[in-house]
């Protein structure tokens, strides 16, 4: 019958033992788990670590003071938006145009009798006129060559990456709405535009900075805006093995497939510097 067979050296019938095979194959070694990502390897992670230095972009103030000095700025701000023709000044160049701002916003403080200081009265000129004409309070950070991402998530929080470091900034917008006018400013220079029914844009700043905006509702506290800056001096191939970055065999078939025009692929993560060698390739 099925399941039954005699014993070895007997005819008495009975239920064999079936002996289990013996396998030869190692025992199956268990794959290791992946090294855990560092704590400051992400973004966020870094944003947190550095949050603690606070870099000074302008002069310092306290809070009273900043709720003050916005309630000035807004209402010096308005004023001037009626004393001028904005689309006779877009026909001015920066220099004129930077000129005629700063003429009637001293008559505007002179007339409403505000009483402010020499320093703290170039500061509001010079606000008012990025305002006007630039990005507001990025300008100072776009103007920095060191400065290589700058990440605003709401109009309270702005952070910079210098030396591959994260450090938040006491750069501050008036409110969300100024935040966004900002980024409306920079996506209209390309026909884009930023809102509810687009909240996700891609844009460029006319020096070839890449900028990425991200409003409500998909962003919960505030805009979120992201422009990665490039530096003016470009690296070179020269430079990279001078940094010991690239080793001089490697630098020179990177140059002599630059120089027949072969297809490459540059592959890596945020911030590992593809853009960088690429340049260097064209350069």
């Amino acid at each position: 019958m099925f399941g039954k067979r005699t014993t070895f050296g007997g005819n008495t019938p009975g239920v064999s033992e079936v002996a289990r095979p013996i396998s030869s194959a190692p025992p199956r070694a268990e794959v290791a788990a992946p090294p855990r990502r560092a704590e400051g390897d992400t973004m966020a992670s870094r944003m947190r670590a550095g949050s603690e230095d606070i870099v000074d972009v302008r002069a310092p103030a306290d809070a009273a003071r900043d709720k003050e000095y916005f309630h000035t700025k807004s209402a010096i701000f308005n004023a001037l938006i009626d004393s001028i023709d904005l689309s006779q000044l877009a026909t001015m160049d920066q220099d004129a145009a930077r000129e005629e701002i700063r003429d009637i916003v001293a008559e505007i403080i002179a007339l409403k009798s505000i009483i402010m200081s020499i320093s703290e009265q170039e500061d509001l000129l010079e606000d008012i006129c990025n305002d006007v004409l630039g990005y507001g309070p990025l300008e100072p950070l776009l103007a920095r060559d060191d400065i290589a991402d700058i990440m605003v998530n709401g109009s309270q929080k702005c952070y910079i990456e210098v030396a591959g470091k994260v450090k938040l900034t006491n750069v501050r917008f008036r409110d969300d709405a100024h935040l966004m006018n900002v980024c409306q400013r920079i996506v209209s220079q390309v026909g884009r535009r930023v809102d509810e029914s687009s909240p996700i844009c891609d844009a460029r700043l006319p020096d070839g900075s890449r900028v990425n905006v991200i409003a409500p509702p998909l962003a919960i506290d505030g805009a979120a805006l992201t422009i990665r800056k490039f530096k003016k001096d470009k690296l070179t191939l020269q430079q990279l093995v001078k940094y010991g970055s690239i080793s001089p065999e490697g630098a020179e078939v990177l140059r002599v497939l630059g120089r027949v025009r072969a297809n490459i692929l540059i592959s890596g993560g945020t911030g590992s510097g593809k853009t960088t060698l690429l340049n260097c390739l064209t350069a």
